[in-house]
């Protein structure tokens, strides 16, 4: 996965919006990376929470050319395995929770200025309780160790 995302961001101006809701177990994985990698990485992070809408601006005016969305999406894989999918491909694969949403949240900006995206998707165990389950959590660190060793600051 290291080598096909390094590929796709050559000489990208990259953005990292981690989706999720801390308080429904798995869902959450997006929202915590964001917080791990602060003041461990070189490019603008946004922690969207549930509502990735209300940051379309922010999306904007980062002037992004690459958006990698992190989030949990049931893309009937076993619990923690990661999916790299096109917003394009999200309906077809018949993916579940608010990732189904994010090619409509992107088409909202301006195509001048919309940039491209990839969803990093993580497969949830429990979608209840706070916290992670342990399978996601180690999920969760492989990301944050790929995503330093990519924009280390």
């Amino acid at each position: 996965m290291f080598e096909e995302l390094q590929d796709r961001i050559a000489e990208k101006k990259v953005l990292l919006l981690g989706v999720g809701n801390r308080l429904r177990g798995d869902d959450g994985v997006g929202s915590y990376l964001i917080k791990r990698l602060q003041k461990k990485i070189n490019i603008p992070l946004i922690d969207a929470g549930d509502v990735p809408e209300n940051f379309i601006s922010q999306i904007e005016s980062s002037a992004a050319d690459f958006v990698l969305i992190v989030d949990a999406a049931d893309f009937g894989a076993g619990p923690g395995e990661i999916a790299l999918v096109e917003l394009s491909d999200l309906k077809k694969m018949g993916v579940s929770t608010r990732s189904a949403n994010l090619p409509l949240l992107f088409n909202i900006i301006p195509k001048n200025k919309r940039p491209d995206a990839l969803l990093v998707a993580i497969q949830p165990a429990a979608s209840s309780g706070v916290g992670l389950s342990d399978v996601v959590r180690e999920s969760l660190d492989g990301l944050e160790s790929l995503f330093v060793r990519l924009f280390k600051r």
